[in-house]
């Protein structure tokens, strides 16, 4: 339910985006860096959450977050042009890069290694389906209430989170395990992370796969309700085919690591990349068409995304124990960088070459991607704890 938040917050207005833009005269593009600015302030700040939580706990840092989260939300909610729109953003953001990296470093204070791989694909398959369900619950709340709605709707949900972890969730990280604050101490561990291995090459492929996210974030509405002229309830009914990706990727991973150990989920899944990034290339050059295609092979995607990201994080995190706060939120911080960078990837497409349509630019961009992360995986395979 906390986790869902950020994830929620990403999409769930994505239905409205024509909508939004229509009432308060903004253009495509600039509706577009309303996810561009949500996610580089969540990458920016991310770190710094991740140093605090380790240096005065969990919950206090979980808590602070949804409170910003809710006040952005409420701020875009009574948005009435594209700047205040832009500040709401960024303060939701600025909330959001406080939950994600928390989460993920009290399931590492707390959990096994086996636990962790399970809880971490849990929080990846949960955190893709409210990513995709959203927007059908962005849909309806447009359709009957108006696009204000979807802020408000994440200003309540945020509201019942913060009191559930008021209420239930219990610290993880006792005071005897503390790091003491420091900004210089804080970028060098990072740096120490950035620099190994161990972390940042295992960590590409998970990378690629967040910005195919970012880019099919941008790219989805324009092309499943422009070029395809379905309604925002029908789009955000079509992501149920994500959904169902996402979950038999990880059921699948899951099962594959347990039989034949975790190098065998990163090459099967490094191969399929490359295999999804040739049906790409097949979609940017019309040899494959229609919508039926542009969301089977995004399900396909899905299900790749669902099976090897939980290992990849797990293991990147398994190598900075003593910085788990840290390293989680390095994690977080290339990773929504990098969705960043795939949304913005598609307005510049749109931008640079007005004469390609938004499913064209997103298939040339995501060939490109699933290739480096097909790559990557199989490259980085040695390197798995």
């Amino acid at each position: 339910m906390i986790g869902s938040t950020v994830r929620i917050g990403a999409s769930i207005y994505l239905p409205a985006l024509p909508i939004i833009g229509e009432n308060l005269q903004i253009t495509d593009a600039m509706m577009s860096n309303t996810l561009t600015l949500y996610f580089v302030i969540f990458a920016l700040f991310i770190l710094v959450s991740g140093a605090l939580s380790d240096a005065y706990g969990r919950r206090i840092v979980l808590q602070s977050g949804m409170f910003f989260f809710i006040a952005g939300s409420v701020i875009c909610a009574m948005a009435c042009s594209y700047e205040t729109l832009m500040v709401g953003r960024g303060v939701q953001a600025f909330g959001a890069s406080m939950i994600p990296g928390t989460l993920m470093a009290m399931v590492r204070d707390a959990c096994s290694d086996t636990w962790v791989v399970s809880l971490m694909g849990w929080l990846a398959v949960l955190g893709g389906l409210f990513l995709v369900a959203a927007p059908l619950i962005g849909g309806i709340l447009t359709h009957f209430f108006g696009w204000t709605s979807n802020f408000w709707f994440l200003a309540i949900l945020t509201t019942g989170a913060w009191i559930t972890v008021y209420l239930k969730v219990k610290e993880t990280h006792p005071v005897d395990k503390r790091t003491p604050f420091g900004f210089q101490q804080t970028f060098s561990t990072a740096g120490t992370i950035l620099r190994s291995g161990d972390f940042i090459l295992v960590m590409l492929p998970v990378i690629a796969y967040f910005a195919l996210q970012g880019a099919f974030l941008a790219a989805a509405p324009y092309v499943i309700m422009g070029i395809y002229k379905l309604s925002p309830v029908e789009f955000g009914l079509s992501n149920i085919v994500i959904v169902i990706g996402l979950f038999s990727g990880r059921s699948f991973g899951f099962h594959l690591l347990k039989k034949c150990g975790i190098r065998a989920v990163y090459r099967f899944s490094g191969i399929s990349s490359v295999v999804i990034s040739v049906l790409y290339g097949a979609m940017a050059t019309n040899l494959i068409d229609g919508l039926a295609w542009f969301l089977g092979v995004i399900s396909l995607f899905g299900a790749i995304f669902g099976m090897l990201s939980p290992v990849g994080m797990k293991s990147s995190l398994s190598a900075f124990r003593a910085n788990s706060g840290v390293a989680a939120s390095m994690q977080g911080a290339l990773l929504i960088g990098a969705s960043a960078i795939g949304s913005a990837a598609i307005g510049g497409m749109l931008d640079i070459f007005p004469t390609l349509d938004t499913e064209t630019s997103f298939a040339l961009v995501s060939s490109v991607l699933c290739l480096s992360a097909g790559t990557g995986a199989i490259m980085s395979c040695k390197r798995l704890q």
